[in-house]
């Protein structure tokens, strides 16, 4: 069977077209099960594929988890320490801890600086500047210091307290949506 110009456009017939791409194999050499085979065999590259970058990225979480732990807790330890504070009216002698938790919450602001630390450093600095003089009971009864001035700053450090808890859990969430 001779094919002629005419055959040869959109419309080729089957015979035709075996003898252009030069087959004599009969039209039906693609069966239904290797169509089959092969789509099975696309969808298994397609989900090992998946399972793979998944595990990827499953690591890269686990390490930053793992990088992130002790910071995440010092800010649990920081949260203990600012609760203990809060049933006190703070003098500079009771901020020791603190002062050691802040210079460890710097460092972690310097390694982290993707991490919003460094609102949690500007409240405990806020704490520490409202501290009660170390001497007020004294002042307070030889009336030398006014009532009116502590409760101001008691009441400015229950704020900053509040302020520098509800940073740290901020900084204790963004931790958490980066590491799950």
């Amino acid at each position: 069977m001779a094919c002629s110009a005419s055959q040869m456009t959109d419309t080729a017939s089957p015979p035709c077209l075996r003898l252009i791409l030069g087959s004599d194999a009969p039209s039906s050499t693609f069966t239904s099960s290797w169509t089959v085979a092969a789509v099975v065999a696309l969808v298994g590259v397609i989900v090992s594929a998946y399972f793979s970058v998944d595990q990827v990225r499953k690591n890269k979480r686990a390490k930053q988890a793992k990088r992130l732990q002790p910071d995440y807790d010092l800010l649990n330890e920081t949260v203990v320490v600012l609760d203990k504070l809060a049933g006190t009216a703070a003098t500079k002698a009771d901020l020791t801890k603190l002062g050691e938790l802040l210079s460890r919450i710097k460092q972690a602001e310097r390694r982290f600086p993707e991490l919003p630390l460094g609102t949690v450093v500007a409240h405990i600095d806020a704490y520490r500047k409202t501290v009660l003089p170390d001497d007020f009971h004294r002042r307070l009864v030889g009336k030398r210091i006014v009532l009116d001035d502590l409760l101001d700053l008691s009441r400015q450090q229950g704020a900053a307290i509040t302020h520098a808890v509800a940073a740290i859990a901020a900084v204790q969430n963004e931790i958490d949506r980066h590491t799950s």
